[in-house]
C-alpha cells in the first residue's frame, strides 16, 4: 500500500459497520482520519476499540450543508469515503423521506464539498447493488440504474448523481457497488447473517421477512475494506468509473440458512413471514472488472461465519 501515513482521510459513516472496519485499517497504515458520523452506538466496532479516541470525529448530519463544508475547509482532507447513508431496506419502506433526502441530498452536500475544494483528491461513493434494480441477469458495471424501491432508487440517483458530477465538473469520484456485507459489528438485525446469530444464541426461531427464495451475493466486511483499499490505491487510473464488488457464494435465504447449520452444527428453525415489501428477487454481481486490479475476496462462510457468530455471542451477551 502506498504511503497512508502522509494522507488525511475523511469517512463519513465512519463509526458505523462497514466505515468502522474501514477507519481501524486505515490507522493500521497511520493516516489521519476524520470521521463524520451522526451518532455512536456504544456497542459498536467504532466504541469498542476506542476509535473515537484515535481519530478527529465530528458527529455530524450530512444533510446539514453548512457544517459538512465546515469540516471540509477546517480539516482539508486529501481523499474522502462516503459511507454515511440509511441503509436497510425496511426502514427506507417506512421513512421514505428521511431515506431519500439522507441517500441522495446527504451524498450532493459531499459531492458539492469535494468540487468546491481543490485539495481533495479524490472520493470513494459508496453506492449498493441495489442501484440496480430488479433484473435476472448478473450485474455488469454499465447495466441501466432502475431502482423502484425508496431505497434501492435513493441508491441509483446518488449513484447518477455521482457519475454526473465527474462528467459535468471532472470531479474524481470512484463508485463502488457491493453485494451484501456481512461481518461482526452489523446491528441490523433485520438482515439475514445478524439474525441468524441472534437467533441461534437466543436459541428462537429465525424470522424471515422474505419468501426464503431471494438471492443474493454475500461477501465478508475484511475483503469490502480490502476492496476500498484497492480503489485508493489505484484512484488516479480509475476516477470516473463504478466497481462491482462480488463472492463467490450467491445463495438464496434458506440457502445460506442450510449453510449456517453445517458451519455451526445445528439445527436453525425458521419461520418464512413473507412481508417483505418490493425487494429484488435476484441480485448477483459480475466483479471482473475490480479483479482486473488485483482484487480478490479472501474469506468465504466457511472461514468466517463461525468466527462472526463467536463475536456476536461474546460482545452482545445474550
Amino acid at each position: 500500500m502506498e504511503s497512508l501515513e502522509r494522507l488525511k482521510i475523511l469517512v463519513t459513516g465512519g463509526a458505523g459497520f462497514i466505515g468502522s472496519h474501514l477507519v481501524r485499517e486505515l490507522l493500521k497504515y497511520e493516516a489521519k482520519v476524520i470521521v463524520i458520523d451522526i451518532e455512536l452506538n456504544p456497542l459498536s466496532t467504532f466504541v469498542l476499540h476506542k476509535l473515537d479516541k484515535k481519530v478527529k470525529l465530528e458527529l455530524v448530519d450530512i444533510r446539514d450543508r453548512e457544517k459538512v463544508f465546515r469540516i471540509f475547509e477546517k480539516e482539508k482532507p486529501d481523499f474522502v469515503f462516503h459511507l454515511a447513508a440509511i441503509t436497510t431496506v425496511s426502514l427506507s419502506y417506512t421513512n421514505p423521506y428521511e431515506a431519500i433526502e439522507t441517500n441522495v441530498m446527504g451524498t450532493l452536500n459531499i459531492l458539492e464539498a469535494v468540487r468546491l475544494n481543490p485539495f481533495v483528491k479524490g472520493a470513494i461513493i459508496a453506492s449498493s447493488d441495489k442501484a440496480y434494480g430488479k433484473t435476472k441477469k448478473v450485474y455488469t458495471e454499465d447495466f441501466p440504474l432502475k431502482g423502484d424501491h425508496p431505497y434501492n432508487v435513493s441508491k441509483s440517483s446518488a449513484d447518477l448523481i455521482s457519475q454526473a458530477y465527474f462528467k459535468t465538473y471532472g470531479t474524481p469520484v470512484v463508485i463502488t457497488r457491493f453485494g451484501n456485507v456481512y461481518g461482526e459489528g452489523d446491528f441490523h438485525f433485520d438482515r439475514i447473517v445478524p439474525g441468524i446469530c441472534l437467533s441461534v444464541v437466543k436459541k428462537k426461531p429465525l424470522e424471515i421477512r422474505s419468501n426464503g427464495r431471494y438471492v443474493r451475493d454475500y461477501l465478508y466486511i475484511k475483503d469490502v475494506v480490502n476492496g476500498y483499499l484497492t480503489l485508493l490505491k489505484n484512484f488516479k487510473q480509475v476516477k470516473g468509473e463504478a466497481f462491482n464488488f462480488s463472492s463467490s457464494e450467491t445463495l438464496s435465504v434458506i440457502g445460506l440458512v442450510k449453510k449456517a447449520e453445517q458451519i455451526l452444527k445445528t439445527k436453525i428453525p425458521y419461520k418464512i413471514l413473507n412481508t417483505a415489501q418490493n425487494e429484488i428477487p435476484y441480485q448477483h454481481l459480475d466483479d471482473t472488472k475490480i479483479k482486473k486490479l488485483g482484487w480478490r475476496p479472501k474469506y468465504n462462510l466457511e472461514n468466517s461465519f463461525k468466527k462472526v457468530f463467536l463475536w456476536y455471542k461474546k460482545s452482545l451477551r445474550f
